[in-house]
């Protein structure tokens, strides 16, 4: 009888994040011929070599039917259901976040629910400055329980996401918001690289940014510079700026900065005078 103790640490991350993810187990109704329950994923066609990837790492247990990958009715359903679907709708699985310790969980959730966002802004010399930040689409969870995950993913592996509003599910959803953060999820992923080529443009910055380079060829491609300093110059006039209501695109426009490192830079000038700028 094959429960979740039975799994290794990293079957059980790619297990746990994809009935997170995309996902679902079955319910067993009353009355059912079936004793347990089963897992279900439904995919495109666009998509399969990543779920046959899946396959090959929970041999056995997964397998694939049609466009869909699911399992047989099986006693590790029924023990992983309750922890899932609290209330017959799905839910973070807190007492489960200790088996999610390992780099695949990351992977898994990403790959799932996940994209590699990139802003760009054209300067007036012909340079294209790009941004990336990561997106967890996890916004069909209520912002409490996004909340506490939030938290305990920036704590277990020292990452640094945010919930942030959307206009989807519940509300919410997390988003890395400074180019460090995006890069230190990444580096993460980056020993899986290799083995899902398909996804390298979701997984390699360096990849990701040749891409934008060939779709781009007549301008020069630069990624946002992290932890850029602001000389006192660009600070006076990020104040004069801000104190004369200027939007915050255009402030990083005329600093050729990310829009993202002026919020940063005017909520630690909050943070360090306790008032707004």
């Amino acid at each position: 009888m094959l429960l979740l103790n039975d799994l290794s640490s990293s079957q059980q991350a790619i297990l746990l994040a994809s009935i997170l993810g995309d996902g679902e187990i079955t319910k067993c109704y009353p009355g059912s011929r079936r004793k347990n329950n089963s897992y279900r994923e439904h995919f495109g066609e666009s998509q399969r070599f990543y779920r046959e990837w899946k396959r090959q790492q929970l041999p056995g247990l997964l397998y694939i039917r049609q466009n869909n990958l699911v399992s047989r009715s099986l006693p590790l359903f029924t023990e992983l259901y309750p922890y899932f679907y609290p209330s017959d709708q799905k839910d973070v699985p807190f007492a489960l976040l200790p088996s999610c310790n390992h780099p695949l969980f990351l992977l898994t959730l990403y790959l799932d629910d996940g994209s590699l966002i990139v802003s760009k802004r054209l300067t007036s010399k012909k340079q294209l400055i790009v941004s990336p930040t990561i997106a967890l689409y996890l916004q069909s969870f209520p912002k409490q329980s996004l909340t506490l995950f939030c938290e305990w993913l920036n704590h277990n592996f020292r990452l640094h996401f945010r919930v942030a509003k959307t206009s989807n599910g519940s509300g919410y959803f997390l988003r890395t918001t400074r180019f460090e953060d995006t890069i230190q999820f990444l580096d993460y992923l980056t020993p899986y690289v290799n083995q899902l080529p398909d996804f390298s443009y979701k997984l390699d910055w360096e990849i990701r940014m040749k891409q934008i380079q060939q779709d781009h060829p007549y301008v020069k491609v630069l990624s946002t510079k992290p932890n850029r300093h602001f000389s006192a110059s660009e600070l006076e006039q990020l104040m004069n700026d801000t104190a004369n209501q200027v939007p915050v695109p255009e402030i990083a426009q005329r600093l050729n900065r990310s829009t993202w490192s002026i919020y940063a830079k005017l909520n630690a000038i909050k943070k360090s005078h306790g008032t707004s700028p």
